[in-house]
């Protein structure tokens, strides 16, 4: 802005010996530079005034650049030759003296008050934009056209039969110089140069009354200071038109850049949002899932040891009825297995599995659950079981494979309701890093999944079914069940070309082939002393009864207190069996740390039908069995 404020004064001084050489009379000029000054006036005055919450003093400026366009449109209606061949459009030819005098006048007049009420800006606070100024410009350019009207006061003398600019016009273009003069005096007293509008304004200012100042000292019209005084005048307002568009694009482009980013963080917090109903709607599935899951450990427990005592009464009438019972023995044992499976599945709803892994021969496994997971089928569904021969055992939980096995044929039927094939095949698989792995695969023929539902395969209560028909906790289940047994699950699946669960488990490292009796198992042996503790009076009985019947010499007791005071005062079994879960204020593993100060080489066996305190003991190194148990399943568990 310095810059070109000297570069205007600069080009006034070297104008000044040639201001007053005369040109051809061109009127029309007149009539471009007031047209064009208009426009750039009224954009000027849009941009400033369309700006919200403006201070005082850019409502005033605003309000100038309407009045310098007010005059501007006067200026070319009443210039002669401007628009009409030697006559004004309106009004008296004298007229337009004195209006280009209140046009310079008013406009440095309005920037002097809005340069006296910027001291205001700072110590008001910005209210909603006055629209005062804007109508006082429009009154007062009315006012000064109409009165322009009311005198026929010469513009022009004749001097030595040249036309000269009067009296009244050179005293009123100095008095508007005077004026602009004034306010870029003020600018610099109140140290507006901080506000770049007030910067460009001197350079505006300077420019008028060096312009109006060398016109009125060229003498006329059309000379070369006259004409020069237009350029100059449309390019000092087009200078601070230019300054806003770019200030106001520079605007836009901020607000499209905030407006992207709130954007960006809208769709965020929506994506927040929506995680966090997500979140709610399976913390509530979670909290009805541990409700029915504490209800379901319940009632877990109570059904293993009703089943307890069942397979305990059942290994005693074997015993005495001989082999005559032995088909109805075994149809008895098979569905005491199938509803130990569905307690189990009463403590998957809990979350809290204990895992019971041991070597298996996957072969028999197949045989004695390949009628479950055909039933699990309709007879449009055709299944098909491959194992290959000679496999070698893997340790897993025989109860949580079978579960993990009919969670995938139920997955895989439910993808085929108009009917497939399911196969499952067991083969070993050598893999990369050298070692071998066991793997069984569920395939199916059905609908398949696209790679999105893939990804979220293994998600708990993700699922694709109709409400009420799928809980989203099958593959959950496979997955973890897999995963506590050492091994890894992979899903091979495309739209319309099924889909296939394969689970790989390691080789266990020590396959062994126990045969283990009673009589064989240390420390079950004819004349073992057994204290057995269990506060369900049918579950203990059954129990002493089978341990007697193998040989032991049982005491019996409902009260872990009892049992303890029994050992403090000098009673020494070879063998504690105890429930866990017991009333009282001592439990089973309390009794079994208690019972091992008294006496360190006590045997000592937990017994549980669910019970979390199962980990606790499993972590104090007390081997735990689960209910319901046999002669064979205790031998096991002590050996």
């Amino acid at each position: 802005m310095l810059l070109l404020t000297i570069a205007v004064l600069g080009l006034a001084a070297l104008m000044l010996p040639f201001a007053a050489h005369p040109f051809a009379p061109l009127p029309h000029i007149s009539g471009m530079y007031g047209t064009a000054t208009a426009i750039i006036d009224l954009a000027t005055f849009w941009l400033l005034a369309s700006a919200p919450r403006q201070p005082r003093s850019h409502a005033i400026i605003a309000a100038a650049y309407l009045f310098g366009a007010l005059m501007a449109m006067a200026h070319v209606l009443t210039y002669p030759g401007a628009v009409l061949d030697d006559r004004a459009v309106v009004g008296s030819p004298h007229a337009v003296s004195l209006l280009f005098i209140a046009w310079r006048a008013g406009f440095a007049g309005f920037v002097l008050w809005a340069v006296l009420a910027s001291s205001r800006d700072q110590m008001a606070a910005r209210s909603k934009t006055s629209s005062l100024p804007s109508v006082l410009a429009v009154l007062s350019a009315v006012a000064f056209f109409f009165a322009s009207q009311l005198t026929d006061a010469a513009a022009l003398a004749t001097v030595s039969g040249r036309e000269m600019f009067s009296a009244l016009s050179r005293q009123g273009s100095y008095a508007a110089a005077v004026l602009a003069v004034a306010a870029v005096l003020m600018i610099w007293r109140l140290r507006l140069w901080s506000r770049s509008i007030f910067v460009w304004l001197v350079f505006v200012l300077v420019a008028e009354a060096t312009a109006v100042w060398l016109s009125t000292f060229s003498g006329g019209r059309y000379t070369l200071a006259w004409y020069a005084t237009r350029v100059e005048g449309v390019i000092a307002n087009a200078v601070v038109l230019v300054l806003l568009a770019r200030h106001f694009r520079n605007l836009q482009m901020d607000l499209a850049s905030t407006v992207a980013m709130l954007q960006l963080r809208t769709e965020g917090l929506q994506a927040e949002i929506h995680r966090r109903e997500s979140a709610e709607v399976k913390l509530a599935q979670a909290k009805k899932l541990e409700a029915v899951g504490q209800l379901g450990a319940g009632l877990a427990h109570d059904l293993n040891n009703i089943l307890q005592v069942v397979i305990a009464r059942l290994a005693l009438l074997q015993r005495r009825a001989g082999s005559a019972v032995d088909a109805d023995v075994e149809v008895i044992r098979r569905n005491v297995r199938k509803a130990e499976a569905l307690t189990r599945q009463l403590t998957l709803l809990s979350g809290r599995r204990h895992h019971n892994a041991r070597p298996l021969d996957l072969t028999e496994i197949f045989l004695s659950i390949a009628e479950g997971l055909r039933a699990l089928l309709a007879k449009r569904h055709e299944l098909l079981i491959d194992v290959e021969p000679g496999l070698p055992h893997i340790a897993v939980d025989a109860l949580e494979l079978e579960i993990a096995l009919t969670n995938l044929v139920t997955n895989a039927r439910d993808a085929m309701p108009e009917g497939g094939q399911v196969a499952i095949g067991v083969r070993q698989v050598p893999r990369p890093d050298g070692t071998v792995s066991i793997d069984i695969q569920v395939r199916d023929t059905g609908y398949g999944m696209t790679a999105e539902l893939r990804e979220r395969a293994f998600e708990p209560f993700f699922t694709t079914k109709e409400p009420g028909k799928g809980t989203g906790l099958g593959l959950p289940q496979v997955h973890g069940f897999v995963s506590a047994s050492g091994g890894s699950v992979s899903v091979e699946s495309e739209p319309d070309r099924g889909t296939a669960v394969t689970m790989s488990f390691p080789i266990h490292a020590e396959p062994t082939n126990h045969d283990l009796s009673p009589r064989a198992a240390h420390p079950l042996r004819t004349g073992q002393v057994v204290l057995l503790v269990d506060d369900n009076d049918d579950v203990r009985e059954a129990s002493a009864q089978l341990l007697r019947a193998s040989g032991c010499i049982v005491r019996q007791t409902s009260d872990a207190s009892v049992a303890l005071a029994l050992l403090h005062d000098g009673f020494r079994p070879g063998l504690l069996i105890s429930d866990i879960v017991m009333p009282g204020g001592l439990d089973g593993v309390e009794l079994a740390h208690r019972a091992r100060a008294v006496q360190p080489d006590l045997v000592i066996l937990l017994v549980t039908g669910y019970s979390d305190a199962a980990d606790t003991a499993k972590a104090r190194g007390f081997p735990v069995m689960r209910k319901p148990y046999d002669l064979a399943s205790l031998a096991r568990a002590l050996s």
